[in-house]
């Protein structure tokens, strides 16, 4: 039975996509959360310090070796308080997206707040990479109208917050519409990994995580859609963690049909299709 939708056309003529995606967030969250009950105690943010002193740095070293070329979200304040580690992830070659300033979800604040952390955000990632980010993904995939049309009124070319396809599609009303480059629980690390001493269960096995995501990249192959993996220095750039994500993607770059690029590049190549190939 074939699926009641039209094939996608991926990058040079390939049969489907994966994006490698880092939101780069350290400390900022649990910042955020705790910001009008600063939390006495400092295990979490030691576990999340974990990213931008030592993590981060790790993953670097994976993708150099694999030969994939990521997008790092960053939060302003990421980029102010470990400027040098940012700046590693863009000589590197990585593209730098938003994340907000301190990982403000966008229902958290007016949208002329938003637009005031994204300006910061940018003005600060722009400094550091050479260039203004196109791209945003919200905090925790939380995402309101108001916000959208908060990115559109900045310039931005993408979000990589929602779920509504398998493949990218235009979100936004009438003349403010953005490339959605969508997400997936099933495909962020957290779901798999996030444990600071609270949650039910234990982190799940580096091995077990590899073969799922490898059954969710052969899955988009068969069926032609978008793999874009979510991740966290602070928890996949553990040594473990971080050789299991190389063994994968070295085993994505040798499937000759699935195209690995940044998102930048597969939103630009969106962009760029006559018919949008909405459903």
């Amino acid at each position: 039975m074939t699926a009641p939708h039209h094939h996608y056309p991926w990058p040079g003529g390939k049969s489907a996509a994966l994006c490698v995606t880092f939101d780069f967030d350290g400390e900022s969250p649990f910042l955020w959360r705790r910001r009008n009950d600063p939390a006495a105690g400092i295990a979490e943010l030691e576990q999340r310090r974990y990213g931008p002193r030592r993590g981060v740095y790790n993953v670097l070293e994976a993708l150099e070796r694999t030969g994939v070329r990521a997008t790092f979200f960053v939060p302003g304040w990421i980029a102010e308080h470990y400027r040098p580690a940012v700046e590693a992830v863009s000589a590197a070659g990585h593209e730098l997206a938003l994340h907000g300033w301190c990982h403000e979800p966008p229902g958290d604040i007016s949208a002329a707040e938003l637009a005031d952390t994204l300006t910061r955000a940018s003005d600060l990632l722009a400094d550091i990479g050479g260039t203004r980010p196109v791209g945003y993904r919200s905090p925790s995939f939380q995402m309101t109208p108001e916000a959208l049309d908060v990115l559109h009124g900045l310039g931005l070319r993408y979000d990589s917050s929602l779920m509504g396809d398998d493949r990218p599609y235009r979100i936004g009303g009438p003349g403010r519409e953005l490339v959605e480059v969508p997400v997936d629980w099933a495909t962020d690390d957290a779901v798999f990994y996030r444990y600071t001493g609270g949650e039910p269960r234990p982190p799940v096995a580096p091995r077990d995580l590899g073969a799922a995501w490898t059954a969710e990249i052969g899955a988009a192959l068969r069926l032609g859609t978008l793999c874009n993996l979510t991740m966290h220095p602070w928890q996949s750039g553990r040594p473990a963690r971080v050789e299991r994500l190389a063994e994968l993607l070295g085993w994505a770059r040798r499937q000759p049909d699935l195209w690995i690029g940044a998102v930048g590049e597969l939103a630009a190549h969106h962009d760029t299709l006559e018919d949008r190939m909405e459903p």
